[in-house]
């Protein structure tokens, strides 16, 4: 504790500045604090330090190198004020709390502005807030307007306030970074896939309003697998990154360069009128890439192929949007390269859409359709507890993989029949007690439907099944859609479990696990492949895993790896506190037999989730 009274002095000129300052305020920076918003969590802590301790005024101030900053301010009428008026710019070079038992008394502080005018402050406490690194940033402060005696159990307290603001202001950087690296390729810091989409969410709603056109391109570099190979993995990607570089170089500061992955990058043009535009835009990008890259001391010489799609003109569906400028691109690589936009009579094969979609209207009488199951594990156990219901095409000719035809099943608005079968048979695999526990992959159309909750609620009558053993798993990009709230509280109700499937993949996972009644949160495989591998991605890789699972347990609710196939994997996910996996390790997706067993499947151990203990 420090306490200065009136035979003290502890005048801010006679404290050290110079390199350890510019410390303190490099840390404060890299926090990102100053100028933010008020944000709840740190308004509580104010709020209930002006109960605890009995006090008209208290404060979160940051220390910045001029003036006083406060994140939350109970009782102040000023949001800052100068550094050289500043109680909390004293307090930050004390080691402990600092008490200033009758402010008209001190020497130094009897002459402030806010003691001699209104607020009138008599008493001040403050206690640092301190970095692990040893950082002081600003102070935990109380204020009064009559003199006050602080004992030392109060000190204490107002201590606890501090560190319960660091470990809040922590946690808001934990998820700031994660987001970062959810939302940002690591190699070329360009928006990735993610971020990409929710960007190109937004541009096609401006462009609605102000009916200008969006344009998406897809480019994909040419031949740059024998340059990999030539030079190896390292100067490969530092090619990418240098050619991250031109191609934002060449584009208005308006628009967007995303990497989607490998060699493969999109722009997103906006404040297009017309497709002409798109020429200005073509035209820098060739003389961009008129000048050779340096690689190992050599010169390479780099060639794209480009594909466009323009919104509304050739599609209103963003992934219909991505597709055509696919298309497009794959037209001009077969041609030997440049760029072209996408045309609808030449880029569209309809003859195997047309023919795929009339067979998928009669997959279900004709009896082709099948359920496989794979089942998740402890993740410390390895005991299996539950099952994922995975649909399955089988075609005489062969199997038809999901990927092309969950997407033409959702076009043709055949999700919704279909989706209908799968929650029934799922629910029967628990009824007939093949499996225990069942999760089921529901679509945005199906949330759609006016009696999606009334068709859910008739299925679990009818089989009698108890909803907690089912478990709706739906994506990100789903559950932004702002009706869907309200439908999926009602499937809350019913005692249904839902669970953010494939997290990371889509728009904004940090406002759909604070606003939505998601109990499981399962990470996408993307994540998880590299993890195992000595390489600079798998480390990465890692680490974006550890904070998503970080963040998942600050909402206290528990995480499932996908895609887990090796025991290093498992290991590795294991020690950062991931608590189920699923994956090729513990088995693939298989049909059940009518007659199986549930102990062969199941033994009797918990999914446990937020809010609902397992049985």
């Amino acid at each position: 504790m420090t306490l200065i009274n009136a035979t003290g002095s502890d005048d801010p000129a006679d404290n050290p500045v110079g390199y350890t300052e510019q410390l303190r305020l490099a840390a404060l920076r890299r926090y990102g604090i100053l100028d933010t918003p008020q944000e709840s969590q740190f308004d509580h802590l104010v709020e209930l330090a002006v109960r605890v301790f009995d006090s008209p005024m208290a404060q979160i101030s940051f220390v910045d190198e001029d003036r006083q900053w406060f994140k939350a301010n109970h009782g102040l009428p000023f949001s800052e004020a100068p550094r050289s008026e500043s109680f909390c710019s004293v307090a930050i070079v004390q080691d402990d709390v600092m008490v200033i038992p009758d402010t008209t008394q001190h020497e130094h502080f009897r002459s402030y502005p806010t003691v001699l005018g209104e607020p009138y402050i008599r008493f001040y406490a403050g206690a640092p807030l301190v970095t692990p690194e040893g950082q002081k940033l600003g102070t935990f402060c109380i204020l009064g307007t009559e003199p006050r005696e602080f004992s030392d159990q109060e000190q204490a307290l107002l201590a606890s306030f501090a560190d319960m603001t660091m470990a809040e202001l922590k946690l808001r950087q934990a998820l700031h970074d994660l987001s970062h690296l959810a939302m940002n390729d690591t190699l070329t810091g360009l928006p990735n896939r993610v971020q990409f989409r929710q960007q190109l969410t937004e541009a096609c709603r401006r462009a609605d309003i102000t009916g200008e056109k969006v344009v998406v391109g897809l480019l994909d570099l040419d031949r740059f697998k024998p340059i990999n190979e030539t030079f190896g993995h390292a100067e490969g990607d530092g090619l990418l990154a240098a050619v991250a570089r031109r191609l934002q170089e060449a584009t208005a500061t308006s628009d967007v360069v995303a990497r989607m992955g490998g060699d493969e990058f999109v722009l997103l043009l906006t404040d297009i009128r017309s497709v002409a535009d798109i020429a200005v835009v073509t035209q820098r990008l060739k003389d961009t890439f008129t000048q050779p890259f340096l690689v190992s001391n050599q010169e390479v010489f780099v060639h794209w192929s480009l594909g466009f799609s323009v919104y509304p003109d050739d599609a209103l569906e963003l992934d219909a949007l991505l597709s055509h400028a696919d298309a497009a691109m794959d037209r001009v690589k077969r041609a030997g390269g440049g760029h072209a936009a996408f045309q609808r009579q030449e880029d569209e094969q309809t003859d195997l859409p047309v023919e795929r979609l009339t067979a998928l209207h009669r997959a279900l009488e004709r009896h082709e359709l099948q359920l496989y199951f794979q089942p998740v594990v402890h993740a410390a156990t390895q005991a299996v507890v539950a099952h994922e219901a995975l649909l399955r095409w089988i075609r005489p000719a062969g199997i038809v993989s999901p990927l092309d035809f969950i997407l033409l099943a959702e076009t043709s608005g055949l999700i919704v029949p279909i989706g209908r079968w799968v929650l029934r048979q799922a629910v029967d695999a628990v009824k007939t007690r093949r499996v225990k526990r069942v999760s089921v992959n529901v679509s945005a159309l199906e949330i759609r439907q006016p009696d999606f909750v009334e068709h859910l609620r008739w299925v679990l009558a009818e089989s009698r099944v108890e909803p907690r053993r089912l478990l709706l798993e739906l994506t990100e990009s789903s559950l932004l859609e702002p009706r869907f709230a309200a439908v999926l509280h009602d499937v809350h109700t019913l005692g249904v479990r839902t669970a953010l499937d494939d997290f990371g993949t889509g728009y904004n996972s940090l406002v759909v696990l604070a606003s939505l009644p998601v109990q499981v949160v399962k990470i996408d495989r993307s994540f998880t492949a590299p993890i195992g591998k000595d390489t600079p991605a798998g480390k990465r890789a890692l680490e974006v895993v550890r904070g998503i699972v970080t963040l998942a347990n600050a909402f206290d609710l528990p995480s499932v790896a996908e895609g887990i196939e090796t025991p290093e994997q498992a290991q590795l996910l294991r020690t950062v506190g991931c608590a189920y996996f699923q994956g090729y390790l513990f088995g693939r997706p298989e049909p059940l037999s009518l007659s199986a067993d549930p102990s062969n499947h199941l033994p009797d151990r918990s999914l446990r989730v937020r809010g609902t203990a397992g049985g």
